[in-house]
């Protein structure tokens, strides 16, 4: 169980996709004496869990429902405009007082997201990213906050396995490690 003064990890991810694996990372921040805060950028599903910041706010953040998210009928429109919802409640959230760090995990849409909260951020405040195309020539240099820490994640599209725990577990060590 996290202290009070524990360091604020805000968690984001799909959880309709991804919940295995962000309630592990979850387990492996508490373990870590840090406190995770979730934040939910699902579209379509809901997650097994209950977000601190599920869908419905971060879709708020930028004045839309999940309903008009959905009905843009593209899904690279969708991840934009919860991208710039999760980069609003970010601010707030880290303006607020809220959060001490932040660390996301994704494919290459969840990455893109990640990158802009990553970005919205001041230099300083400890930014994770955890991604499928981590460091490749898909992620344009002036997309990375200077300050971003980044791992490959190599197992990621199977599931919570062997290699997603050693990884997710490294990644979640280090953030609270930094925010602390």
């Amino acid at each position: 169980m996290p202290s009070e003064t524990a360091a604020r990890i805000l968690v984001i991810g799909t959880g309709d996709t991804k919940a295995e694996e962000l309630l592990f990372m979850k387990q492996c921040i508490e373990a870590s004496g840090g406190r995770a805060v979730m934040m939910d950028v699902s579209v379509l599903g809901d997650p097994p869990y209950s977000p601190d910041h599920d869908k419905h706010a971060v879709a708020r953040a930028v004045d839309v429902t999940i309903a008009e998210i959905v009905s843009s009928g593209d899904e690279n429109t969708a991840m934009t405009l919860m991208a710039g919802g999760a980069v609003q409640l970010v601010r707030k959230l880290y303006q607020n007082g809220e959060i001490d760090a932040f660390i996301a995990i994704g494919g290459s849409m969840g990455t893109d997201l990640a990158l802009d909260v990553a970005l919205c951020l001041p230099l300083g405040v400890p930014k994770f990213v955890v991604s499928t195309i981590a460091y490749s020539h898909l992620i344009p240099p002036e997309r990375v906050a200077p300050d971003l820490m980044m791992i490959l994640w190599a197992g990621g599209l199977y599931g919570l396995n062997s290699i997603c725990r050693l990884v997710l577990s490294q990644a979640c060590g280090a953030v609270v490690g930094a925010a602390r």
